[in-house]
């Protein structure tokens, strides 16, 4: 598949400035751990993708890199260490880059729980955060696999599309004609055309992401019987 740092860095880079924000002001402190890791798996995509921190922080990360996989492999988990080796190098990262990455989401459900508590309405609270963490997650899952698929097609080529009756399979088919279609354009597009496209992918993702959690946060304050009140401001993520 294709790699494309360029939009894992605009949209970890935005969503890192946005939650650092809302820590350093109070509005939201839960977010810390997630900000943290959000800053070093930035950290460690600007490292990798783009130099900009040298090669201290290049041989720190592989420092630590061999101490988690040989704590791992000493602990008898081989296999997990395998795997975070492996998608480590699909990533063109760090093992400690992969872990914080994949840490995120964790952490932003964590913080989304420490709302609840701090809610005088922790009923219409948990309703209202899990509409829009659900409704957020399952938005950047689709988006993710979109992103996926149509550099995996420019890369490779187009795909076999199966004509189908069924709604679901069709709705499938639809939107892998259009991935196709986008695909075939991005692969023919210069150098720095396929750039600005990138950045622009990353940018549609963190719009998404917004989006989708503030659709899914109005949705559970009509089901909280809240929704005359102003929603929080911010994004799990965003």
């Amino acid at each position: 598949m294709c790699s494309d740092p360029i939009s894992g860095i605009i949209q970890t880079g935005i969503f890192c400035a946005r939650n650092t924000g809302k820590v350093a002001t109070g509005k939201d402190t839960g977010r810390l751990g997630a900000t943290g890791a959000q800053m070093l798996s930035l950290t460690d995509k600007l490292s990798h993708n783009a130099s900009v921190f040298g090669e201290g922080v290049l041989r720190a990360t592989d420092a630590a890199d061999t101490f988690i996989c040989n704590t791992l492999k000493n602990a008898g988990k081989e296999g997990a260490a395998d795997a975070l080796e492996a998608a480590a190098k699909a990533s063109n990262g760090s093992v400690v880059g992969t872990i914080a990455a994949k840490a995120v989401n964790p952490l932003l459900v964590l913080a989304a729980g420490v709302r609840v508590l701090k809610d005088d309405d922790q009923y219409s609270a948990l309703i209202e955060e899990t509409s829009a963490m659900g409704m957020m997650f399952g938005a950047e899952k689709l988006m993710s696999t979109a992103k996926s698929t149509l550099f995996d097609i420019a890369e490779n080529g187009a795909k076999e599309i199966t004509e189908s009756k069924g709604f679901i399979e069709g709705a499938k088919n639809l939107a892998k004609q259009g991935l196709n279609t986008a695909g075939k354009w991005f692969s023919g597009l210069s150098k720095g055309g396929q750039t600005a496209a990138k950045v622009g992918i990353g940018l549609l993702f963190v719009a998404g992401s917004i989006t989708a959690y503030n659709v899914g946060k109005a949705i559970g304050q009509k089901l909280s019987g809240r929704a005359e009140k102003p929603a929080a401001a911010g994004t799990t993520q965003g």
